[in-house]
């Protein structure tokens, strides 16, 4: 990896443009195994990091293109030695699934539990910041998860 100026390693960067269809979950899972893999990562993270990937996405398609309208869902993950940053940008209606979603009560009984919400769930308990904005005609997610420091991880 090349270094920056001050000497520490410049981010890695993968970048995905989707269609709104669940038919790119899958080659958007393979992606982010092998930029994981490439990184060292383990097989947990990788798979919390697609199941993040694949609430997010999914959310977008169902809630901001309920009409099954062409549309671009760009999907940017940076990763240094410290985090993941995580960036999905659509041109999808308008949609904040962190102020939009109520947190599930996972200590009630399963069969009184709504259905909805537990992903949103998942994504908040996996990643350390999760923040939405609109800009004009667009929706920004923007997602961190820390990593330990190497120090920390031995």
């Amino acid at each position: 990896m090349p270094n920056t100026p001050n000497g520490s390693a410049a981010p890695a960067q993968l970048k995905l443009n989707l269609r709104p269809d669940t038919a790119e979950l899958e080659p958007l899972a393979l992606a982010v195994e092998a930029f994981g893999a490439d990184r060292d990562w383990s097989p947990a993270l990788i798979m919390q990091i697609n199941l993040v990937l694949e609430e997010i996405i999914v959310n977008t398609i169902d809630y901001g293109y309920p009409d099954g309208r062409a549309g671009q869902i760009e999907v940017v993950l940076e990763a240094d030695a410290t985090a993941i940053h995580i960036q999905i940008e659509d041109d999808a209606d308008a949609f904040d699934p962190f102020a939009e979603a109520p947190r599930p009560d996972i200590a009630a009984v399963l069969a009184d539990r709504p259905i909805g919400g537990l992903g949103v769930h998942l994504v908040r308990h996996y990643m350390d910041v999760c923040a939405y904005r609109r800009a004009p005609g667009r929706n920004l997610i923007s997602l961190v998860k820390r990593l330990p420091s190497p120090a920390s991880a031995a």
